[in-house]
């Protein structure tokens, strides 16, 4: 299957370099795009491809014919953007921001649009584990779903919310409680920090029923996903302590390999898990 990647940035080529080294499977990236021309040449170069299609238009990128599958890796901005034109062109999608889902009108024409077309959309699992127990547990109804995160304040400084609210978090020196509510207002607040949130309500119960708990922490040496979900079928508690993305911050590592995971998940006979 050939891909092409939206987003050069630490994510993108973190799974750029998946590719390549085969991680994703049956898998060939065939072109990159990136508003920033010094990304797309600087991937090129560190990729030693120089067949490797690049631009800075997204469109010139999901024309192309050998494109038959498209990574988002960019910004819930840039899936606005793209996913539909990706999808009308009869091309499948990953979607790293997630996050942008948590509008549902966005959402249901994703997922009317993936239809009409016989695409796929897919959501990698991100940073957080425990989504095939909570896709299985809303079978038969879940009551409750909420998620604590605890993040180092670097990897919260400039964030919508904090800005907006006038919240400062320098020289902290002990825990603090900066967000408490809705998956749906928690996207819109840390656009680059609560896509496994919204990850989370949609395999459960919604971005309006699903509640976040955001924690930064000045001692914090990785990032942490507390998960609870009860229902009909029992509770489930899910922690994840993460190493942030060595390039980038304000990301934890296991979502890139999330995303590799599930590309090679594409191409595979054997599918493990619900």
């Amino acid at each position: 299957m050939n891909v092409g990647l939206i987003g050069c940035g630490a994510i993108g080529c973190t799974l750029a370099r998946g590719i390549i080294e085969g991680k994703a499977g049956d898998i060939k990236l065939v072109a990159v795009c990136d508003v920033l021309e010094k990304r797309v040449d600087g991937l090129k170069e560190d990729l030693s491809l120089p067949n490797l299609f690049t631009t800075t238009e997204p469109d010139e990128l999901i024309e192309r014919e050998d494109v038959e599958f498209v990574i988002e890796a960019a910004s819930q901005t840039v899936v606005h953007a793209v996913a539909e034109p990706v999808l009308k062109a009869g091309k499948d999608i990953m979607i790293m921001s997630v996050g942008a889902l948590r509008d549902g009108a966005l959402a249901d024409r994703l997922e009317k649009l993936a239809e009409e077309k016989g695409v796929k959309v897919y959501l990698p699992s991100g940073a957080i584990c425990g989504l095939d127990g909570v896709k299985a547990a809303s079978v038969e109804g879940i009551t409750r779903a909420e998620i604590t995160s605890t993040k180092h304040p670097r990897s919260l400084e400039g964030a919508p919310y904090l800005v907006e609210n006038q919240i400062s978090l320098r020289g902290l020196t002990k825990p603090k409680i900066v967000y408490r509510g809705r998956a749906k207002d928690a996207a819109k607040g840390f656009p680059k920090n609560v896509n496994v949130a919204v990850a989370l309500s949609l395999a459960g119960i919604g971005v309006d029923r699903t509640m976040v708990t955001i924690i930064a922490d000045p001692e914090a040496t990785r990032t942490q996903h507390e998960v609870r979900v009860a229902g009909e079928f029992g509770e489930l508690y899910t922690v994840v302590k993460n190493y942030v993305h060595p390039e980038n911050p304000k990301t934890s590592y296991l979502a890139a390999l999330a995303a590799i995971r599930t590309l090679r998940k594409c191409t595979e006979a054997i599918q493990v898990g619900t």
